[in-house]
């Protein structure tokens, strides 16, 4: 992971000690904290105990009518303790209920009733008939309170609309109505399928889980893309004025928007409103010292319209959303949308990669003139500077030679193709835009291979059939040295390869169940595989004949009426 490391310190700016940490470090231990299993078994069996105390507690401040007072504070307690339980879901998002200090004030106040017990027996003078029904009398009341009050949390959590606001920092919370339902999936989105988290709605496509490491995975990967394109954005539109309003579709952690959000306030461009769509509550609560304008809405992006004004945003981003939205009428209707959302003269940018992978062939990636400033040039320039390559009609790829990635090709074509899910969507997305011609303008893209390692003929030399000469030299068949043409990785290109590589990993980890299914390997046989596929793809080098992670860009302009 040392490489991973340098690429991560290599590719970020780190903020000063004085700043407040990112949101990211918070939410990640916060996700840690759900994630742990002891930790929530513990949780539940406390908040059993606690439920348990209640109903004890309600009896005995019955019983006690010495002190009204003390009767109306263990009664308020108890309506607090029940408005907590009702809004808590351990599966959202929300930070955790302090059980600890709940279980403490529980305790007290059952010490307290019990010592009030103990003082009414012990007294000599008879309470009256009067006091004893006014203590009743405002027990009841409390208890009646606290009902209302468990009813309206449980409202609230379970509303089709929610809104929060935070004044210092221009934070919106809210949730679609078109996500609203009769039953749990919008307030428990999640569940634990195969010792992972996934979202509960069966009926979705989308195969990969939500938990820590899958998230993790999705922000070393948009690091990775924000890398090697030079920004979170590609489109030529933004480079002397930013957008003013920016939709992330399919947000999840909302992670590119704080990339997107960073990289314009570094160029003095700080209040760019940025709004996050999803299905799944990931999107974290920045704290209120930070200057990011964000709002989440949650919905299902299977519901059209989306909860969106006509013309509202002047950059639209959709980021690997290619396992989200089936190869059906879904990806048209939504294309409709993204459209009719879209400020004419705003961009709509597409960025995603194929899940299948190839291998680069031999070659040498064209130079760029020195003399000219053309910013095709200025690409390329960074192109080769990252140790990646453009990818272009004339580009020699082939089936890769790695057995184990070619036996994930099989499975992952099989097993996305049965969820109406395309293995490679970077052949579908320039078509999808030049069908819309007629609304859409300056139709742009950029591809780039990203090989998974060091590789052997950019090692050895490109040309021809490489062979060792008598003097050591390696020569083409054509007898040319090719001294000129080798070439040795600089260490962030050596870490920029290896991060591309864990993020091929880890989504081969996180596809287990539907890759497993696919081979009809046993558990055990799939262990023994993915031991093997692990230790050749990390130790022994199996990428190194080019297998490689092929990614894309896509953007286009929406047209503006005619004057």
């Amino acid at each position: 992971m040392s490489e991973a490391a340098f690429f991560y310190n290599f590719t970020t700016q780190r903020p000063p000690r004085g700043n407040p940490s990112s949101p990211h470090s918070k939410y990640s231990v916060q996700i840690q904290a759900e994630e742990s299993k002891s930790a929530g078994e513990k949780a539940h069996a406390t908040q059993k105990y606690l439920l348990n105390s209640k109903q004890k507690t309600r009896q005995q401040s019955s019983s006690v009518s010495t002190d009204s007072r003390s009767t109306a504070s263990l009664t308020s307690e108890t309506a607090q303790h029940e408005a907590g339980d009702a809004g808590h879901d351990p599966m959202l998002s929300t930070p955790l209920p302090d059980y600890k200090h709940s279980a403490n004030q529980t305790a007290k106040a059952r010490a307290a009733a019990q010592a009030a017990i103990a003082n009414r027996k012990s007294s000599n003078s008879a309470i009256s008939a009067a006091d004893r029904k006014h203590a009743l009398q405002v027990a009841a009341e409390q208890r009646a309170a606290a009902a209302a009050a468990a009813a309206r949390v449980d409202a609230l959590g379970r509303s089709s609309s929610i809104s929060s606001n935070t004044a210092s920092s221009g934070i919106t919370a809210l949730t679609s109505s078109e996500l609203a339902s009769n039953d749990e999936l919008g307030a428990r989105p999640f569940t634990r399928r195969n010792g992972r988290r996934y979202l509960r709605d069966m009926t979705l496509s989308y195969p990969l889980p939500c938990d820590l490491a899958e998230i993790h995975r999705q922000t070393l990967r948009t690091m990775l893309l924000c890398q090697v394109f030079n920004g979170p954005v590609c489109s030529p539109s933004f480079v002397k004025k930013p957008p003013k309003r920016v939709l992330e579709v399919g947000c999840g952690t909302g992670f590119w928007s704080v990339m997107c959000h960073r990289h314009f306030a570094s160029r003095g461009f700080p209040s760019i409103q940025f709004t996050g769509i999803d299905i799944a509550p990931l999107a974290p609560r920045m704290d209120s010292d930070d200057d990011m304008k964000w709002r989440f809405v949650q919905h299902d992006l299977r519901r059209v319209p989306l909860p969106f004004r006509a013309d509202e945003f002047n950059l639209i981003m959709i980021k690997d959303m290619s396992m989200v939205t089936p190869t059906t009428g879904l990806q048209q209707e939504l294309m409709d949308e993204y459209i009719r959302i879209l400020k004419p003269g705003g961009t709509l940018e597409i960025w995603d990669g194929d899940h299948s992978l190839r291998m680069l062939l031999p070659h040498a990636p064209p130079a760029p003139k020195d003399d000219d400033e053309d910013s095709e040039d200025e690409e390329q320039a960074y192109t080769n500077a990252m140790g990646t390559y453009t990818l272009t009609s004339s580009t020699p790829l082939a089936a890769p030679q790695n057995q184990y990635l070619n036996d994930y090709n099989t499975w992952i074509s099989k097993a996305l193709e049965a969820r109406q899910l395309t293995p490679m969507p970077c052949t579908t997305i320039r078509p999808m835009l030049l069908q819309e011609a007629e609304l859409l303008v300056e139709i742009d893209s950029r591809r780039l291979a990203i090989p998974l390692g060091e590789v052997r003929w950019e090692r050895e030399g490109v040309g021809g059939a490489l062979t060792q000469g008598s003097n050591g030299h390696v020569i083409s068949s054509k007898g040319k040295a090719k001294e000129l043409d080798r070439r040795t990785l600089t260490a962030g290109q050596a870490a920029l390869r290896r991060t591309a590589l864990m993020t091929v990993i880890g989504m081969i980890e996180s596809l287990e169940p539907l890759l497993r299914e696919a081979s009809g390997k046993g558990q055990d046989e799939w262990d023994r595989w993915q031991g093997n596929m692990m230790a050749d793809l990390l130790k022994h080098g199996g990428t190194s004949w080019g297998e490689c992670l092929e990614v894309g860009a896509w953007w286009a302009r929406k047209k503006k009426p005619p004057p």
